[in-house]
């Protein structure tokens, strides 16, 4: 047993870490159980598995047991004594799991209490409340409300944070740290204060998040927190790769309506599961776990697979969980939903599919591995284009350099601050302003609010009669307590419909509202719990589904976008740069012939004599009525440089300019073909100084803040949760709360989620000084590259210019096979490369038919002697197809490659043009490229496609 660590903690505690084996601390408990048995503030940054938990469970249960042997006061008094809390549900149900044996040992009551608590728990927990309460953010607020569970908390003497990363840079947070500010005010009141522990594996920006943590104790003045901080990168085998693609890839692509890239990627990560015992398979979204969970389930029947997010039902996700570390599962496919340190067993690799797109989500989800101390915790990620790959190596490099993003705690959220006055106003009945206010600037979020915003809410509130005023103080109301039920959780209200099997009737999972007003008709296919379904009855709030056979659509799932940080851009346009000039690399963890997948990029724009844009040159690139801004800058800065553009632009003509963009572009769309000089000339007209302004002025005039005004609406008590905005126009809506802190909290919190004013203000600067160099050029692959992702191949009804190039561009680079009806000769061709009209290089013969080089092998039934009624078939639809190439020549083979066309549809589409002028007429051209654009959408919404 160590004499420095263990041996300070009660003899109760030390004979049991003997029973179980326990004998030498971890680096986290040698450094943090010293500091909190002194009563410091901790913060604790420590890997995951290093016995983080009992850092901070050990000595409080010392100092617990302590109390209660010295104090017969404390001993006597009825209560919570501590509090534990996690953001979410899951990690509740794991601690509870985790510490009921130690508190059975140590007689030490300790339970759990969130929104899945049963009432007759509940009322056992008002009557009898344990020592030690494991809650969420959401359940804390409750504890102020209700007369018992009010006074149980009283007793309160320390509090415990868990994965308070995920917590202070939000509203949820802001709550919690008002939440913590009253608990101390409360705890006053009975003589004694409480002692405050943050736990994380991942925090950028550790004096930020202790600030969070301790809060002020006198004005201007921080509670002292003393941060415990081990290395937060523990060992770390973590390495990129993007799969070749092989012949085997086309064959199985097209069974499972993927893109051979994709699947090429998902065979892969079935041979590294394979290799691996317990496997994590992370993916950024819930549709995009769904898709995957599917194609896996129909490629392999039977493979040991589950899927884990967030809309599936609590009964589904608990089952995954508890058949991955029971090792029925060998995979979980997730998102987010098991970043966090719920108990997922011995897991010992992580698949990443497509870059995390922030360094603290990989460390977070790779840190799952290895759960063990000493252990290395070992990860891939697998990238699916070169764009992806880039990204995915810096925040690879970032992530083994333990360059974390430095993030921020969200000053003076309005709507936090209104729900805290009512719900203050609730739980005491009255409370005078000043010593609300006081209460309010002790927690950190709101350590800088001026007293006449503080008022200005109150006013606010008054008006709305949310609360009373008199004298000085500030009082509930009769809807204060149905307020408070509408909006104990700061995050948005979403409307969801339960998905019921009909046959068992067990929840299957959660539609929102989009998919279901978009989607949801009788009949309808989609995919939900990695399988497909159908739509079998529409209710008011469920919907009933069958196992279906056919795939369909992946749910909407709204608000699920992870930006790329600047930096993260920045970095992977400085790797184009140095590729581009042939420097030298930094180590990046990929072999060559990854590596190789950015250099042929590279290489490819080249070639085109096209300048590569990058860290230090920006490209515009102009398409008739398209704009292309290649700027490596990250997605909030390209979202606020891109509105700011296409304000100025649209105020300057009198006319609406459309706007797209992604981490690494901006996409304008003109209302008529303009030059980019007026584009360029912008950058150079426009104060770096005045970009806040502007942007402050153009989302005030924008339909674009209309979503953040109803839920600021909403959260201020002025609209009921129930509104719906289609009621009433944007207008009028827009005209009720302008000039009132609803609208300015509305644009306050749009510019903090979507925005980067800070370095858009950079780019700015650094195009004036030269630095950024901006070119003009004709539209480039790496301009093109993602603009089916940016605009989705299935979304617009309407095909503009730039989508029909993107099209035609992905079409010319398919090889394909080329078979002489003739003499059966077989030889293989990029489209792009391929003659008008082709000829046999053996018989000269003209009659050539094309085939995906996939599906090649089905030329072979022209050289059997004996043919079955299907090989008749299929020799007519070959023979009908060298016709239509014959006839119009490389546009046959473009019609011919589009995904679900065949040769009857192929000549459907031809027939509708004159050959001749085909060749000839690039409008007429990108005329048949639309329609085969039509016929791509209609086959994906009648056969189930996607192009991940």
């Amino acid at each position: 047993m160590n004499t420095t660590v263990f041996s300070k903690l009660h003899p109760k505690i030390q004979q049991i870490l003997k029973e179980k084996q326990i004998l030498n601390p971890t680096e986290p408990q040698k450094k943090a159980v010293p500091e909190i048995i002194k009563g410091s503030h901790v913060l604790l940054i420590a890997p995951t598995g290093h016995g983080k938990t009992e850092s901070a469970l050990l000595p409080v249960f010392h100092e617990f047991l302590k109390q209660k042997e010295k104090n017969q006061a404390f001993s006597k008094e009825v209560g919570n004594s501590i509090l534990y809390i996690t953001p979410l549900r899951a990690l509740n149900r794991d601690m509870l799991k985790r510490t009921i044996s130690w508190g059975e040992s140590l007689n030490i009551s300790v339970a759990v209490r969130h929104g899945d608590t049963t009432q007759s728990e509940r009322v056992k927990q008002s009557r009898k409340p344990p020592d030690m309460l494991i809650t969420t953010p959401e359940t804390f607020q409750i504890l102020f409300v209700g007369k018992n569970l009010r006074s149980h908390i009283h007793k309160v003497r320390w509090v415990i944070i868990d994965e308070i990363h995920e917590l202070a840079h939000d509203e949820r947070g802001a709550q919690l740290a008002v939440a913590l500010e009253r608990l101390e005010q409360l705890t006053k009141q009975k003589s004694h204060s409480f002692q405050r522990i943050g736990l994380s594996a991942t925090v950028g920006a550790p004096e930020e998040v202790a600030r969070y943590l301790g809060g002020l104790c006198k004005e201007n003045i921080f509670r002292p927190v003393k941060t415990v901080s081990i290395d937060a990168i523990k060992k770390i085998d973590l390495t990129v790769e993007m799969p070749k693609v092989e012949e085997r890839d086309f064959v199985e692509s097209a069974r499972l309506t993927l893109d051979p890239r994709s699947f090429a990627a998902l065979r892969r990560c079935k041979t590294l599961i394979d290799d691996h015992v317990s496997t994590l398979f992370f993916t950024n979204t819930r549709d995009g776990a769904e898709i995957l969970s599917s194609r896996f389930h129909i490629w392999a029947p039977g493979y040991p697979i589950g899927v884990h997010h967030g809309s599936l039902s609590k009964h589904a996700r608990i089952e995954a969980e508890d058949q991955f570390k029971s090792n029925e599962l060998k995979t979980l496919i997730c998102t987010s939903s098991l970043e966090l340190g719920i108990d997922v067993g011995d897991t010992d690799f992580i698949i990443q599919y497509n870059s995390p797109r922030e360094v603290t989500r990989i460390v977070q989800r790779i840190g799952r591995s290895g759960h063990r101390i000493g252990k290395t915790s070992k990860g891939v990620i697998i990238s699916t284009t070169p764009e992806d790959l880039a990204e995915s190596l810096v925040i690879a490099r970032k992530t083994l350099a333990r360059e974390l993003e430095v993030s921020s705690v969200r000053k003076n959220p309005l709507s936090v601050l209104c729900n805290q006055i009512i719900s203050t106003s609730l739980a005491t009945g009255r409370i005078h302003e000043e010593t609300l206010f006081q209460i309010l600037k002790r927690s950190y979020p709101f350590s800088s609010l001026e007293e006449k915003r503080f008022h200005e809410i109150v006013d606010q509130l008054i008006r709305q009669r949310s609360i009373w005023y008199e004298n000085g103080y500030l009082g509930k109301r009769r809807n204060s307590r149905n307020y408070f039920l509408d909006n104990i959780s700061m995050i948005p209200d979403e409307k969801f419909f339960v998905a019921v099997d009909i046959s068992s009737r067990k929840n299957v999972g959660k539609l929102d509202e989009r998919f279901v007003l978009n989607m949801g008709v009788e009949g309808q296919r989609f995919i939900l719990s990695g399988r497909p379904w159908k739509i079998i009855q529409m209710e008011e709030e469920k919907v009933l589904i069958a196992p279906d056979q056919e795939l369909g659509e992946a749910p909407s799932w709204t608000g699920e976008d992870i930006p790329v940080p600047f930096d993260v851009a920045m970095e992977v346009g400085k790797l184009r740069r140095l590729i581009d000039h042939n420097q030298d690399l930094p180590d990046y963890p990929c072999n060559i012939e990854t590596l190789d997948e950015i250099k042929n990029q590279i290489k490819n724009q080249k070639e085109k004599n096209l300048i590569v844009p990058s860290d230090k040159i920006f490209t515009l690139e102009v398409e008739n009525r398209h704009l292309i801004i290649n700027g490596c800058c990250g997605t909030k800065v390209n979202e606020t440089i891109g509105r700011i553009l296409s304000a100025l632009l649209a105020q300057s003509i009198g006319e609406s300019v459309g706007i797209t963009n992604d981490a690494y572009r901006i996409h304008l769309e003109l209302p008529y073909r303009m030059s980019a000089e007026k584009i360029k000339d912008l950058f150079f007209s426009t104060s770096a100084d005045s970009l806040e302004y502007l942007l402050s002025t153009m989302l005030k005039n924008s339909t674009f803040i209309r979503w953040q005004l109803v839920h600021a609406a909403r959260k201020f008590g002025a609209l009921r949760k129930d509104f719906d905005y289609k009621n009433i126009g944007i207008k009028k809506l827009f005209t009720l709360f302008d000039h009132t802190p609803i609208f300015d909290e509305a644009l306050d919190k749009l510019i903090w989620e979507r925005m980067d004013i800070l370095h858009a203000k950079y780019i700015f600067q650094q195009i004036q000084d030269g630095n950024i160099t901006l070119v003009i050029q004709k539209l480039s692959p790496i301009g093109l590259a993602g603009m089916e992702t940016i605009k989705g191949l299935m979304a617009p009804q309407r095909a503009d210019r730039i989508i029909l190039k993107a099209l035609k561009n992905r079409i010319e680079e398919t090889r394909i096979t080329l078979a002489c009806i003739n003499c059966t000769k077989k030889w293989h061709v990029h489209i792009k490369n391929a003659p008008s009209h082709p000829i046999c290089p053996k018989c000269d013969a003209i009659k050539i038919a094309a085939l995906p080089q996939y599906r090649e092998n089905e030329m072979d039934v022209l050289k059997k002697k004996k043919t079955t009624d299907a090989d008749k078939k299929e020799i007519k639809r070959l023979y009908k197809n060298a016709s239509l190439i014959l006839s119009y020549g490389k546009p046959a083979l473009i019609t011919l490659m589009g995904r679900g066309i065949g040769p009857d549809t192929a000549a459907r589409l031809l027939r509708r043009y004159d050959p001749v002028d085909l060749q000839r007429n690039k409008d007429t051209l990108y005329d048949l490229i639309k329609d085969i654009h039509k016929a791509e959408i209609k086959y994906a919404q009648t056969r189930g496609f996607w192009d991940a």
